[in-house]
């Protein structure tokens, strides 16, 4: 009887904070958007006040900030450092799509980063700030779309991480 009561404390236990990673999970995304906004207006601003160099800017930003999609930066100043010869548009391809994973980000958030990169390089300094803007304002858009999923979803799979815990312990005793 002590292990069965035991066993039902642990299955609860595990599952309340099964939603509660869940819920984090969910929140996650909202703020990486945020913060990846915020990553492209200082790309914009070393475009346009400071005119750096690609490899400078990416440098800079990658430095500038301990974010978890700071890594796409990372990596693709990494990448356009080891002189391959690859073009710019292919270095950030080749960092949102390895290291989309290590994020909360979804496909559509992957594909809005990719389709920057697609122009990245091969423009005008103006090319590159409408590109930079469309950027962030499809990122706006994702982080609201995101912040609705999380108001809907965030206290659904707190409260479905205890009540299936307890239907669980309820089957099993």
């Amino acid at each position: 009887m002590v292990l069965r009561i035991l066993g039902g404390i642990i299955v609860l236990i595990s599952s309340t904070f099964l939603g509660f990673v869940l819920s984090r999970d969910c929140a996650r995304r909202p703020q990486q958007l945020r913060e990846l906004q915020q990553l492209f207006q200082m790309f914009e601003n070393e475009v346009l006040y400071l005119s750096n160099l690609l490899s400078d800017a990416f440098e800079n930003i990658a430095n500038s900030t301990d974010s978890e999609v700071g890594i796409f930066f990372r990596s693709a100043l990494k990448n356009l450092n080891s002189g391959n010869g690859i073009t710019a548009s292919a270095v950030w391809e080749r960092a949102v799509k390895e290291n989309i994973k290590f994020t909360a980000l979804n496909k559509e958030d992957e594909q809005i980063l990719i389709s920057f990169g697609k122009m990245l390089g091969n423009s005008d300094m103006e090319g590159q700030l409408k590109n930079i803007r469309l950027t962030i304002s499809q990122l706006k858009l994702q982080e609201q779309k995101a912040e609705e999923t999380r108001n809907k979803n965030e206290a659904m799979y707190k409260r479905l991480g205890f009540l299936g815990g307890a239907a669980l312990v309820l089957i099993f005793i």
